[in-house]
C-alpha cells in the first residue's frame, strides 16, 4: 500500500523533481498526485512500496536541508534579496518589492481600509446615541 511522503503546498517543479531524482538513484517507486484546482488539496509525493517508505523517509529528511538551501540560494539570486544585507540595503530592496508591484500595495491599502470601515460600522451598533 502506497504512503504520502510529504506534501508540497506553494512550490514550482523543482522540489518534486529534485526528490524524485533522488529517489531513482535509490531504486524507490514514487509517484506525485497533483492537487485539487480549487486548493481543497495539496499535491503530494507517495511511495509506493510500503518497505521502501522508511528509506525514503530517511532520505528526504537527510536531504531536506540541502534543497531548502539550494531553493534559498536560487530566490536569492531571482530577486537579488540578501539577508546578510545591513538594514538600508535590505530596505531599499523593499522598496524596489513594493514600486515592482503597485497593484498588489493599493489592493492591500484598500483592503485594509475596508476591514477598518466594517469594524467601524460594526462597533457604530454598540455605541449609545
Amino acid at each position: 500500500m502506497s504512503k504520502r511522503l510529504f506534501s508540497f503546498a506553494i512550490t514550482d517543479d523543482d522540489e518534486p523533481e529534485y526528490f524524485g531524482a533522488l529517489m531513482e538513484e535509490n531504486n524507490i517507486e514514487y509517484y506525485i498526485v497533483p492537487g485539487s484546482v480549487f486548493g481543497f488539496s495539496k499535491p503530494s509525493f507517495w511511495i509506493k512500496d510500503d518497505d521502501d517508505f522508511l528509506t525514503a523517509k530517511k532520505l528526504f529528511t537527510a536531504h531536506e536541508e540541502k534543497y531548502a538551501q539550494i531553493a534559498r540560494e536560487k530566490y536569492q539570486q531571482q530577486t537579488g534579496y540578501n539577508p546578510d544585507a545591513d538594514t538600508n540595503e535590505k530596505m531599499a530592496f523593499w522598496l524596489q518589492f513594493v514600486m515592482n508591484r503597485p497593484k498588489s500595495v493599493l489592493a492591500v491599502i484598500i483592503g485594509f481600509g475596508l476591514i477598518i470601515w466594517y469594524f467601524s460600522l460594526f462597533f457604530e451598533m454598540f455605541t449609545a446615541k
